[in-house]
């Protein structure tokens, strides 16, 4: 027994007459039929390299017999094998990311410890025997692929074992086609070296593998049969010429690619739309390596007739997440070659109409009564859309044109969430109440996915399939309506006729903004009947604003770390940490190239108090991360943006009016408050102030108007009561509520906090109770018929996920969900000192006498700032209370 080395491992092999001989591998070529002709040797000795090409191995082996060559290999095959396992499971011992493959190994590889090999010598066994070495490299290989930049795992030499094994594999496989010409399960084996050959082709050295799978691909392509039989091997021989075209860029591949796909894109079978794929990836690459004018007019006409077009919806089915992602790269060529500022007015207009099939895919990705862990993620390839979108359109249409898209590509999670509540007023009266009886019943089993009542995987699997049956149950009658006259778009993606977005600037005109590479587009909509007036800043950049987010998002992460150097006494924030100074260069930033000639450009002058109007600013992307209502020359005592406006913000148009829909019946009735107070979180910092908060709340509200909690007398549980506020009994009486109020410490999680980057982790933010936390998913699942205003005086309750910016899932936005009209957040920590005196303030100004007035809680709580502003507190203590809704 000698003992050798390949990746890392010591493994006993048997001592061959060929001692030097260490594995055999190679990429053997079309011409070469002797076994002997297909070997790459490599030597023993610790300086070679493990892969060492044949002309300098040969050497070492005296012209090798057939026998003495399967022997070589045999011993190769052992050792390559039981080196790749122990590989796969030394990775499992030190990264979580492979905690399953042991069981993927048993799967795969029942025998791995005791393996014995198939018979060298015949077609069957040679193919086997090829298959398990190929399944062992594609799980080294992307072992390799999603751990390369792991530390821990630098010290392992799997690239070297993993290219050995995809070497033998070739060989294996070129020795069973040699064994069974002519039988009929030699094209199923040529097809299978074809793929080897592709999956080598990738590694340095062997890219001329490709010539070889070309090859095969044609030859079989010339066999097949005539008509929808050749649509299989004619797809292969495609995809072979567009790999081959990405790595030696040879033009004419592309151009065979285009010629043979284009008779294919109109047939009416689901193994077509592959052919439409590969057609616009031919055009897109082409254009990207030539420029020519009519490439790109036929990449966008391929793009839109082929990949988006309606009439192949029902065809894609499942694949909108596919055509999108494909859509979106397609472009993406096409921008590297020509950026969009540099494109003719007609090509941009083309452009658009792309982008118009495209905003209807995130709606069919997440449909109405899609499950809540699916639907954030299944939309992250839709992110960013709704800037780029707005963008083109600002450019080659009108600003009416680029609200419509822009509104159209936001906030689509909420909008299909949103929709299971829909009146289905107007269908046939037995299609609509069946659909009343049924949506309720799919929200409700969608949300009880989520709770904790299952005991066992059978109750678990139970209510999953009376979820999935509900669902299709749901989408059938969804079909049936639009068969109705009227009804032909129903649950499917929104008409936004831009008459109709406007009336959110009823009350005040509303301010969308966003940030490009250069320049940021501001779009002012001052009353519903004067249409959209564009402004380009060129002070503010995408990388410009990036750097102040980032800067106050340091700032908030330091002053939770309890890293800052100017803290006041006694400080600490709902977050748990003490909160920090340093914004207020940043804020002079934001007024001078934002706001400030937002502000000019409306026309408004200094007032104060009511005198001042209302303003609703609607950011989109980085705009989101950043204050816009505290912009201000701060230092210097110049002019800031509460000197001329109160500020409001708006996720989007559609949830500023949807807000003021049956406000008047809402102000007008008896108002009740629900005070949630939890000082004592389990492992958080105590929050004395919460106490007094609730107190100053309390002298300010009637007594008669505060619902009490579960075993409460009409008093708000203590918050240094032994029991704590826990989250049933909050759950039990919220929907009672018009005005609820929440004191306690806050958590925002966003796609960041989870290895497996799960948006959907944004629904566990919630507010830290007792028990746990109140999260975004027990809000969900309420209707709240009376709610009129939340305080959520909490940290982040309006930080949203900046990776999921598009769909602002976040607190605030969850209520406003639940039916609330007007709500006050925090982008970031609050101190819990300022509690008491901001919700002191807005209480006394919104229990005044008299109905409420929707102008009451923003012109509060500016009020309670300038407040702070006046004690000379810095702007992180200040800076984060926003108003959000009417």
């Amino acid at each position: 027994i000698a003992r050798i080395t390949i990746s890392g491992f010591h493994l006993p092999v048997r001592r061959s007459p060929h001692c030097s001989i260490r594995t055999i591998i190679g990429p053997p070529t079309m011409d070469r039929p002797s076994v002997s002709g297909c070997l790459r040797v490599c030597k023993i000795h610790s300086a070679s390299p493990p892969i060492q090409r044949l002309e300098d191995a040969l050497a070492s082996l005296s012209s090798p017999s057939e026998t003495e060559a399967l022997e070589a290999m045999d011993e190769s095959y052992y050792v390559l094998y039981h080196g790749a396992i122990q590989s796969l499971r030394r990775l499992r011992q030190i990264h979580i990311y492979f905690d399953d493959v042991e069981d993927d190994l048993r799967c795969d590889f029942p025998d791995c410890d005791a393996h014995v090999a198939p018979s060298i010598k015949t077609a069957g066994g040679l193919a086997k025997r090829s298959k398990v070495l190929a399944s062992l490299y594609e799980l080294t290989e992307s072992a390799q692929t999603a751990l390369r930049e792991e530390e821990q795992l630098k010290t392992l030499e799997a690239p070297e074992l993993c290219a050995c094994a995809l070497h033998l594999a070739v060989i294996f496989s070129l020795m069973a086609l040699q064994h069974d010409k002519g039988t009929e399960s030699h094209t199923r084996r040529r097809i299978r070296h074809a793929e080897l050959l592709t999956s080598r082709a990738k590694l340095a050295g062997f890219e001329k593998d490709l010539d070889h799978a070309v090859t095969i691909y044609k030859e079989l392509l010339a066999l097949a049969p005539r008509g929808m039989q050749a649509l299989v091997p004619l797809r292969r021989y495609l995809e072979s010429l567009l790999n081959r075209y990405d790595s030696f860029r040879n033009v004419g591949d592309l151009d065979a690619t285009i010629i043979l796909a284009q008779p294919c894109v109109d047939i009416v079978a689901r193994p077509a739309r592959d052919f439409r794929v590969m057609l616009c990836k031919a055009f897109s690459k082409r254009f990207a390596l030539c420029g020519d004018p009519k490439d790109l007019k036929s990449t966008l006409s391929a793009i839109k007739n082929s990949l988006l077009a309606t009439v192949w919806d029902d065809e894609w089915d499942r694949f909108h997440r596919d055509r999108l992602e494909q859509a979106r790269g397609f472009l993406a060529l096409i921008f590297r070659r020509l950026p969009v500022t540099q494109m003719e007015h007609e090509q941009g207009v083309t452009l658009l109409e792309v982008y118009r099939l495209m905003l209807r895919l995130p709606y069919r990705m997440m449909e109405v009564g899609a499950d809540l862990h699916l639907g954030l993620p299944g939309l992250v390839p839709a992110q960013g859309l709704a800037s780029e979108v707005f963008e083109h359109a600002l450019l080659f249409s009108s600003a009416q044109i680029a609200v419509e898209m822009l509104e159209k590509s936001r906030d689509v999670f909420w909008t299909q969430t949103l929709r299971l509540r829909s009146s289905f007023d107007g269908l046939p009266r037995r299609l609509s109440k069946r659909l009343r009886l049924l949506a309720p019943e799919v929200e409700i089993r969608i949300h009880s996915m989520f709770s904790d009542k299952f005991l066992g995987e059978d109750d678990y699997q139970e209510a999953l399939d009376e979820l999935r049956t509900a669902q299709g149950q749901f989408h059938c009658l969804a079909e049936q309506a639009r068969t109705v006259k009227g009804f032909e778009r129903f649950m499917m993606d929104p008409e936004l006729p831009f008459s109709s977005l406007a009336m959110a600037a009823e009350k005040g005109p509303v301010v969308i903004l966003a940030v490009t590479a250069i320049l940021t587009n501001v779009v002012i909509i001052r009353s519903p009947t004067s249409g959209a007036q564009h402004m380009v800043l060129r002070g503010m950049s995408l990388k410009k604003l990036g750097n102040i987010s980032n800067k106050l998002a340091d700032i908030n992460a330091r002053s939770r770390n309890g890293q800052a150097s100017d803290l006041e006494p006694d400080e600490s924030s709902r977050a748990g940490k003490p909160s920090t100074r340093g914004a207020g260069s940043l804020l002079d930033t934001l007024w001078r190239e934002v706001v400030g000639p937002v502000i000019n450009a409306l026309g408004y002058q200094k007032a104060i108090g009511r005198n001042r109007p209302r303003i609703w600013w609607c950011p989109t992307g980085s705009f989101m991360t950043v204050p816009l209502h505290a912009a201000g020359e701060y230092s210097s005592n110049g002019d800031c943006c509460s000197d001329y406006v109160v500020s409001s913000y708006t996720r989007s148009l559609r949830a500023l009016s949807q807000a003021r829909q049956s406000l008047a019946s809402i102000i007008t009735s008896e108002p009740k408050a629900l005070l949630v107070a939890e000082a004592n979180a389990p492992k958080l910092n105590p929050l004395p102030n919460v106490t007094k908060e609730i107190a100053e709340v309390k002298s300010v509200i009637p007594s008669r108007s505060i619902i009490p909690l579960a075993g409460d007398t009409g008093q708000v549980i203590p918050a240094t009561a032994e029991q704590g506020t826990r989250i049933q009994q909050v759950v039990d009486v919220l929907p009672q509520a018009s005005i609820v109020h929440l004191a306690c410490h806050g958590t925002q999680h966003g796609s960041k906090d989870t290895m497996n980057l799960y948006a959907s982790d944004a629904l566990q933010s919630g507010f830290c109770l007792r028990d746990g936390d109140l999260k975004i998913l027990h809000f969900l699942r309420l209707g709240m018929p009376k709610a009129f205003f939340a305080f959520l005086s909490a940290c982040e309750s309006a930080k949203g996920d900046e990776t999921q910016s598009d769909e602002s899932v976040h607190m605030a936005a969850a209520m406003m969900f639940c039916g609330f009209r007007s709500v006050v957040a925090t982008m970031w920590s609050m101190d819990d000192l300022d509690g008491p005196e901001v919700a002191k303030t807005i209480y006394k100004e919104l229990f005044k006498g008299g109905p409420f007035d929707p102008d009451d809680v923003p012109y509060a709580l500016d009020a309670a700032v300038q407040s702070l502003r006046a004690r000379k507190l810095p702007p992180s203590r200040w800076a984060t209370y926003i108003h959000m809704g009417v």
